[in-house]
C-alpha cells in the first residue's frame, strides 16, 4: 500500500511540474530603431518587450553591453561591417521578414530597340551560375557580414538558359564589340554602391555586375568592355536606361515591381533585403531567429507532453503493486 501511495504522489508531482516551470517563464527585451519599424513583428507576443531607440547605433551599443537581449533591424544595417566596426561580438541570427528583392533592370523591346530582353536573359543566366557556386557568397562577404539569403533554388528556371543574340540587337552589338556594356547605378553611400577615393563606383552591385560580365565572356567566348556609370540617383538611372544611348541595364537596388511600374523589365534577384534579428555575446541562446517567437509556454507544453509518458509508467507500477498485494 505504501508503494502505491508513493507512486500516486510521484504522479501528482510530475503532473504539477509544468505549472511551476510556466510560472517562471522568461521574457525577451528586443531593441528597435526609428529607421526600421519592426513593432508589427512582435506586438502580438506577450513574452517580447520592445525597447525603442532613436537610431540603430544606440540600439547596437545597448545590445553589445547587454541592456537588451536582441535587436531587430534592416539587413542592410546589420550586415554593414562599417556599422559594427566598433561594436565587436554582434551577430546576425537570421532574417525574420523579407521586405524586397533587388533585380537587374532592362528596357523592353521595341521595333527600333531590340535585344534588350536577350541581354536580360543572359544576365539572369549569369546570376544563376554565380549564386549556384561559391562566387556569389564570396562577393557578398566582400561587402557584408554573414551569408546571403539567396539559394540555388532561386535560380533553377534560369540556370544555363543562355539566349542566342538577334542580329542588330543590344546583346548582339555588345558581343560583336560594337558597343561597351554600361550599367547605370548611383552612389547609395552604402555597401550596395558607393564612391571610392578616386570617385569611382564600387560596392556589391559593381562586384556582381563584373561577375555577370565575366560569366557572359566565358559563355560567348568574347571580351566585353564594361563600365559602371554613376547616374546620380535612382530616377536618373531609370531615365538614362530609357534613353537607350547611355546605359544598357540598371543595377541600383530596384525591385521588380518598381521596374514594371516604370515600363521596364526586371530579372532574377541578386540581393534580398529584410528585417533580421541580431544578438550579442550577452544574448540568451537561440538556435534560430524564429526561436524568438516561441514563448516558454510553448516549450513547456512539449515538456508537459513528455511527462505524460512518465505518468503512464507510474500508473502501470500502481496497477502492478495492487495486483501483487491482492
Amino acid at each position: 500500500m505504501r508503494g502505491a501511495l508513493a507512486a500516486l504522489w510521484l504522479s501528482a508531482l510530475v503532473l504539477s511540474a509544468p505549472a511551476a516551470v510556466a510560472a517562471g517563464g522568461l521574457q525577451y527585451n528586443v531593441g528597435t530603431s526609428q529607421e526600421t519599424p519592426a513593432s508589427h513583428l512582435i506586438d502580438s507576443y506577450e513574452h517580447i518587450i520592445e525597447t525603442g531607440y532613436e537610431d540603430h547605433q544606440f540600439a547596437m551599443r545597448a545590445l553589445m553591453v547587454g541592456e537588451i537581449d536582441f535587436m531587430l533591424t534592416s539587413h542592410l544595417i546589420a550586415a554593414d561591417s562599417a556599422n559594427r566596426a566598433n561594436m565587436p561580438g554582434l551577430s546576425i541570427l537570421g532574417m525574420v521578414e523579407e521586405t524586397e528583392s533587388y533585380v537587374p533592370v532592362a528596357r523592353s523591346d521595341t521595333q527600333d530597340d531590340w535585344g534588350n530582353l536577350e541581354l536580360l536573359k543572359a544576365i539572369n543566366a549569369a546570376l544563376g551560375g554565380i549564386f549556384s557556386s561559391s562566387t556569389g557568397q564570396q562577393a557578398y562577404l566582400t561587402w557584408f557580414l554573414g551569408e546571403t539569403e539567396l539559394k540555388d533554388s532561386d535560380f533553377v528556371s534560369v540556370m544555363g538558359d543562355w539566349p542566342t543574340p538577334t542580329e542588330g540587337g543590344t546583346l548582339y552589338r555588345v558581343l560583336e564589340g560594337e558597343k561597351e556594356l554600361v550599367a547605370c547605378m548611383y552612389n547609395q553611400d552604402s555597401p550596395m554602391s558607393n564612391l571610392d577615393d578616386n570617385a569611382e563606383m564600387q560596392g556589391y552591385e559593381v562586384e556582381i555586375s563584373k561577375m555577370v560580365v565575366s560569366r557572359m565572356e566565358s559563355h560567348y567566348e568574347v571580351q566585353i568592355p564594361f563600365r559602371p556609370l554613376d547616374s546620380g540617383g535612382e530616377f536618373e538611372a531609370i531615365e538614362n536606361l530609357r534613353r537607350a544611348d547611355t546605359c544598357d541595364f540598371v543595377m541600383a537596388s530596384i525591385t521588380n515591381s518598381k521596374a514594371v511600374s516604370k515600363g521596364m523589365r526586371g530579372g532574377v534577384p541578386y540581393h534580398i533585403e529584410g528585417i533580421v534579428l541580431m544578438a550579442s555575446a550577452e544574448s540568451p541562446h537561440l538556435d534560430t531567429a524564429q526561436g524568438l517567437f516561441l514563448s516558454n509556454d510553448e516549450g513547456v507544453q512539449s515538456d508537459f507532453d513528455q511527462r505524460w509518458i512518465a505518468i503512464a509508467l507510474l500508473s502501470v507500477l500502481i496497477v502492478y503493486l495492487l495486483v501483487r498485494r491482492n
